[in-house]
Parts: C-alpha cells; structure tokens; sequence
C-alpha cells in the first residue's frame, strides 16, 4: 500500500518536468560553442594529416613490398576519413536523437497493474503478555 502511494508520487513528479534547450538562457554558451568550434576544427585538420600520412606510408609501403607499412597506412586512410565524417555527421547525429528524444511520451501510471508484496508480515498480539520494557532492549 505504501508502496502504490511512493511510485504515484514518484510518477506525477516525474511527468511534470520538461526539458526544452534554450541558448538564452545558459551563460557563456557563446564561448563554449567557439569552444567546440575550435575543436571541430583541430579534429578535421587531423583527420587531413591522418588521411595524408596514411596514404604515403600505404604507398611507400606497397612500393618497397613492406607489407605492415602498407597495413598502417590503409588503417590511417580510413581512420582519417572516419574522423571526417564523425566530424562533419556529429551535430546532425546529436539533433536527430535529440528532435526523437522530445517526442518520446511516458505511460499513463496504471497503478491496478502493480504486484502485491511478496512478503507480508503478519504480528499476533496476545494482550496477555507483558513484556519487561528494560529486557526488549537487548
């Protein structure tokens, strides 16, 4: 019974907040939006070096028959084209799961589905008994 009230409680309290981004009002979000801006752009610049690094040892290593050379490089290759696109997809990716997130609802509360309690504690008084109050302490 205690229990169906707290998870009501818990519910109602649950339901009644709402998160809306609002760029107004967060302080310094300009400076952390050049923040991340300036990031964006070190990581695009490294994926640059990577694609172009990768790509020389890939082809000094098929030329001079260096085979883990040659491996290094394709791995570089393509890890600097996946930095790219992470780089690139990343505010897209972030607005699409946040556009899907604000339309997710929560169920109604039903609280006739709840299970009875597992246990339950049953105490028979025997008005008869009296007990020591000092000799209930220990």
């Amino acid at each position: 019974m205690i229990h169906d009230a707290a998870s009501a409680k818990a519910t109602v309290m649950f339901l009644a907040v709402e998160v809306k981004p609002d760029d107004s009002k967060a302080p310094g979000i300009n400076a952390l939006k050049d923040l991340v801006n300036g990031l964006a752009a070190y990581a695009v610049i490294a994926a640059v070096a990577a694609v172009l690094l990768g790509g020389i040892a890939w082809a000094l290593g098929e030329r001079m028959g260096l085979e883990r050379a040659s491996t290094v490089g394709k791995s570089g290759v393509i890890a600097g084209f996946g930095l790219a696109f992470l780089v690139g997809a990343a505010a897209a990716f972030v607005n699409f799961f946040l556009a899907t997130g604000a339309t997710a609802t929560a169920p109604a509360p039903n609280l006739s589905d709840h299970r009875p309690p597992a246990v339950e504690l049953t105490v028979a008084v025997d008005p008869g008994v009296v007990h020591d109050p000092a000799s209930t302490l220990f």
